[in-house]
């Protein structure tokens, strides 16, 4: 093959493509001729169909709609130009090609008026009838691409506009109409500076234009006013339109309002930055403006305060009046906090009932103190909402740059020091940070007054270990285990928080939530018809020396409605064994409410037998130190022994606690001790697993009624 051949090759290409996609209807009477013209369309075309004569053709092409129709005029029945006539009645773009041997230039001007796009002589050469199918698919092309242009640029919901080469409009579409609300009999002929803002500068179109001339495009966003005067956003594209010879024929500017995703955008930077109660700044953004004002003070040597701000008793007026109520009292307490300061200052919502101001560009530390005057003087006064009169009062603690701290996470831990002091010595007051804070007390009282918070904030919650019989596993009991979970520092355990309320005197409070969720939690249990166990709940030698502890008890259960045989207390041997005689009334008093005694951790002390006989104690729960080594060490088999002998003799139930393997479960099993709690059967689930728990598996209590 020689290289001429190739190029001609490459040069037929396109066209070959063109016709190979074609799908052509032949009509044609004379069947040599029509054996003919098909063979001919049949190597270049995708699709034919033949028709012998005009009505035959009219059927095929209303049952396939070809692409193109090639015809012969001279038939029986319905000649090509009848049948032209109807086929570009139904669609008009269809191109068609007549056949003819006439050279009648009234059936040619006939076929003109009909719309036939051309026409072949007989005899029918090869070439003429593909050029004539070329030029009639070139045409349908143009025609189809322009078509679909022309509906792009009407039904597009982006605004389009075309000038030409001097940048005046020659056109518009519907969606520019509907956008910038110029119709476009007001816009054609003009520049497009009618549309301008006057927000961007003259530096700005300039440099638009010179990328525009350089590359042939621009995008951006830029703003522009509708008719009306408002001004919108848009997202703009502008190209380009050359001539082959590189002249600038047009400019096609397409753009979109953007006008609701700017506000989108707005809405979604406000929630990120502002808290939706109070509109005040929230962490993020006080975080950054104090970054800010900590720099701006080590440039020019100023001083800056920071001030915790937290609201005193808060959950009561939640719990007593309402969410609603609350939310209210919260948001006048941020509008007096920011009339408080000055407007370089910043008030923030951290979270609850806690807010930070800080204090911006000071010249002493001292500004603080009567910033802080102010403020508790302004939440002093009463503040009204729906018919109700609340008063609030606040603890500050308050840390300075520089003295104090010279990073935000110092400070702001020191003025958070410094508000727990406020709160510990009173409250409705405010304290600065001193360095003895930061002192092993301090950590103390950090925890204890968080723990007062944790009672208000309902941070508690409660866990249950289920007690279980030791051959078969059904449940017998469950024991309530107190959580904390701090807001700092997560899930605590008892034992992380309990000593230090113990030595506070918050252990009374809480052990009396306790109760009341107990009881509370029964009473929904027995709602969902669920076969109740009775629960333990462990507490200290405090609850025996308070005088109405019992009354307190009795009146939980009568407001719950909870009867007292499904709660079991708990007390350790050291709580029972000291003043005998004040425990014996206080344990007889709890027994009248039904509920029953449980002696806890027995075996690792020194009991007093003869003062355990005399005490209303119905359990005895081996401790779990004796159980752990059990099946290794013979010492602690023989006081575990000891215990269960010792306990049956006296007709009191016993329960080894701690068991975590099956030989632990086994060693009990031998021993007749049936019931045991640990991590080998269960270890502490929440509410909704004992609720499942309890509707599922068979318990002690599955013949009794329930409370």
């Amino acid at each position: 093959m020689t290289p001429r051949m190739d190029n001609a090759a490459r040069q037929d290409d396109p066209e070959r493509e063109l016709l190979r996609g074609l799908r052509v209807l032949l009509v044609e009477d004379d069947p040599v001729a029509r054996c003919a013209a098909a063979g001919i369309l049949s190597r270049h075309v995708g699709t034919l169909w033949e028709a012998a004569d005009g009505d035959e053709g009219l059927q095929l092409f209303r049952r396939h709609q070809p692409d193109l129709v090639i015809s012969d005029i001279v038939m029986p029945h319905r000649d090509g130009l009848s049948l032209a006539r109807e086929i570009k009645a139904q669609s008009p773009a269809t191109p068609i090609v007549i056949i003819t041997s006439h050279s009648d230039s009234g059936a040619l001007l006939d076929a003109i008026e009909i719309g036939i796009d051309r026409y072949v002589l007989k005899p029918l050469k090869a070439s003429a009838l593909l050029e004539a199918m070329a030029t009639c698919a070139r045409a349908a092309r143009l025609e189809s691409e322009h078509r679909l242009a022309t509906t792009v640029f009407h039904a597009s919901s982006e605004a389009i506009m075309i000038t030409d080469a001097e940048n005046r409009i020659v056109d518009v579409n519907p969606a520019f109409t509907r956008i910038t609300g110029f119709s476009r009999g007001e816009v054609l002929g003009r520049n497009p500076r009618i549309l301008q803002s006057g927000i961007q500068s003259e530096h700005f179109y300039r440099e638009m234009w010179a990328a525009i001339n350089q590359y042939g495009h621009w995008r951006g966003e830029i703003w522009n006013r509708r008719r009306n005067g408002e001004l919108y956003p848009e997202w703009l594209a502008v190209d380009r339109v050359l001539s082959p010879e590189g002249a600038v024929l047009n400019y096609v500017a397409m753009w979109s309002d953007i006008s609701e995703r700017k506000e989108a955008e707005a809405r979604i930077h406000y929630l990120a930055h502002y808290d939706a109660l109070t509109d005040l700044p929230n962490r993020v953004l006080f975080n950054d403006r104090f970054t800010q004002a900590l720099i701006h003070a080590r440039r020019y040597d100023q001083s800056v305060a920071l001030m915790f701000v937290d609201l005193d008793r808060f959950k009561v007026v939640n719990d007593t009046l309402g969410h609603r109520v609350g939310d209210e009292l919260l948001k006048q307490v941020a509008e007096r906090l920011r009339r408080c300061v000055r407007e370089e200052d910043t008030v923030s919502r951290q979270g609850g009932d806690e807010f930070v101001v800080l204090l911006a560009n000071l010249d002493m530390s001292a500004d603080a103190a009567v910033v802080s005057d102010k403020i508790l003087e302004a939440l002093a006064e009463p503040m009204y909402f729906e018919g109700h009169e609340l008063s609030v009062t606040c603890s500050i603690g308050i840390a300075c740059y520089p003295s104090d701290g010279a990073d935000p996470d110092t400070l702001m831990k020191n003025a958070d020091l410094a508000m727990y002091r406020a709160k510990s010595v009173g409250r409705n007051n405010y304290q600065f940070f001193s360095p003895e804070l930061e002192q092993g007390a301090l950590t103390r009282l950090t925890l204890e007054n968080a723990m007062r918070r944790a009672l208000d904030r309902d941070e508690f919650e409660l866990h249950y270990l289920p007690q279980v019989d030791n051959p078969s596993g059904r449940l017998l009991s469950l024991e309530a285990l107190i959580r904390w979970q701090h807001p700092e520092r997560g899930l605590l355990l008892p034992s992380q928080f309990i000593p230090l309320a113990e030595e506070s005197g918050l252990v009374l409070p809480i052990s009396l939530w306790v109760l009341r969720r107990v009881a509370r939690q029964l009473a929904d249990w027995r709602r969902q018809n669920l076969t109740l166990v009775p629960v333990a709940i462990n507490l200290c030698e405090a609850q025996l020396r308070q005088p109405d502890f019992a009354e307190a008890l009795g009146r939980i259960l009568s407001e719950e409605g909870v009867e007292g045989r499904w709660i079991e207390l708990e007390f350790t041997e050291g709580a029972l064994m000291h003043d005998t005689e004040r425990n014996l009334r206080v344990l007889s008093a709890l027994k009248r409410l039904g509920v029953g005694i449980t002696l806890d951790d027995f075996g690792v002390g020194y009991s007093n037998l003869n003062v355990l006989r005399r005490l209303p104690v119905d359990t005895l729960k081996i401790d779990r130190s004796l159980v752990t080594d059990v099946t290794r060490n013979e010492d602690d088999a023989v006081i575990v022994d000891a215990i269960i002998s010792m306990a049956q003799s006296m007709n009191l139930k016993v329960v080894a606690e701690g068991v975590e393997t099956a030989d632990q479960a086994g060693f009990f099993k031998a021993r007749a001790c049936a019931e045991i709690q640990g991590h080998f059967f269960s270890k502490a689930i929440g509410a909704v697993e004992v609720a499942a728990m309890l509707g599922h598996a068979p318990t002690a209590a599955s013949t009794s009624s329930p409370a």
